[in-house]
């Protein structure tokens, strides 16, 4: 869980960097459209015809390395004090924060422009008072639509990251949820043998030996698959012969076990493991069989689904179970598909129908 979480928060932090340079990139484009006409749209006035026209091939170019400028100092800040991030406390408060940031660049690329650039706009040698008040409002403009960028996108790109964490957060309590539901199998599965095998040593020592031989072999297919979602259907199907083998030593004939499994309908698909050998159990263990009217269990396969019906036969001393097996195997099958668990009971008979997986899917350790 620790390594998927590593490698998700690598995917995050690679996805941000690619997010942040076609961010820069976009934001040149348009600052340096901007720029340009924005030059145009103040030199329209001055001019007195098309043939005299105040044109300076490079006022777009400093006013796009202006508006370079505030970008920069605008991301400064919001990295400096951790603005509009998961971190905030506030996020109306940062909204001001990068909104005061429009009269500051503005201020300082205009005392930049006059003192040090020596331009003014009243084309004196000394700067007057009005200068200074057409160079912030100039300035005021561009950096508004320069900040507002920025803050565009901080901002789409916090509520990104906040759909990723949560999507992050889901899937991991999916996962521990799966967990906790497979490992529910294992206590389970032992606790109910290791008292088949506890009455079989007393019964015949013999048989309690081959007993354990197919118990060992079936407890490792469950360690081998406890970690997996889903395992081939050949494979459960081995796996519950298997386990029918241990309840007919212990029963003898008291269950009579069916099974209707073309080979040709064995294509790849999948089930969630130890599927089969929890249905099996619940018939055995609710229902009442002997060697003169065993009951009938049939296990059949086709393409969609495997399916293990049961004669109807319960149990008079059965005391009331909250059918937890069954409930579990509902819920580990939401994790892995749509289709849904069909379960028919009549006065006769108690079938369950598990769709089988058709996709290739993974399993996840």
């Amino acid at each position: 869980m620790q390594k998927n979480n590593q490698n998700w928060a690598e995917k995050i932090r690679s996805t941000q960097f690619l997010k942040h340079v076609a961010f820069f990139g976009l934001g040149c484009l348009s600052w340096l459209g901007f720029s340009y006409l924005f030059v145009l749209y103040s030199k329209i006035p001055k001019g007195r015809s098309i043939y005299d026209f105040p044109w300076s091939y490079d006022a777009p170019i400093w006013s796009f390395g202006f508006c370079l400028v505030g970008a920069c100092l605008t991301i400064f800040t919001k990295w400096a004090f951790e603005l509009l991030t998961e971190k905030s406390k506030n996020i109306f408060r940062d909204f001001v924060i990068l909104l005061c940031l429009i009269p500051i660049n503005s201020l300082l690329i205009t005392a930049f422009t006059i003192l040090v650039l020596g331009i003014t706009n009243s084309g004196g040698e000394r700067p007057v008072e009005w200068d200074w008040v057409m160079g912030f409002l100039s300035e005021f403009i561009s950096q508004t639509f320069v900040v507002m960028t920025c803050i565009g996108y901080f901002y789409l790109n916090l509520v990104n990251q906040t759909k990723e964490r949560l999507q992050q957060a889901q899937e991991a309590k999916t996962a521990m949820e799966l967990k906790t539901l497979q490992q529910n199998i294992e206590p389970h599965f032992l606790f109910n043998n290791l008292n088949v095998l506890s009455s079989l040593i007393e019964s015949n020592p013999a048989k309690a030996n081959d007993f354990l031989s197919k118990l060992s072999e079936l407890y490792r297919y469950i360690l081998q698959t406890q970690t997996m979602e889903v395992v081939p259907i050949k494979d459960e199907l081995t796996f519950a012969e298997n386990y029918v083998y241990l309840l007919q030593e212990r029963f003898g004939d008291a269950y009579n076990f069916s099974w209707e499994v073309p080979e040709n309908k064995l294509n790849g698909q999948k089930i969630v493991p130890v599927a089969l050998q929890t249905l099996i159990e619940n018939a055995v263990k609710h229902n009442a069989g002997n060697a003169k009217e065993p009951l009938q269990i049939s296990i059949k396969l086709d393409e969609n689904f495997v399916t293990v019906e049961n004669d109807l036969r319960e149990k008079l001393q059965t005391r009331i179970t909250s059918q937890t097996g069954l409930q579990n195997l509902k819920k580990r099958y939401a994790f892995l598909t749509d289709t849904q668990i069909e379960i028919v009971q009549n006065s006769e008979s108690f079938t369950v129908k598990l769709p089988l997986i058709q996709t290739q899917a993974e399993t996840r350790a």
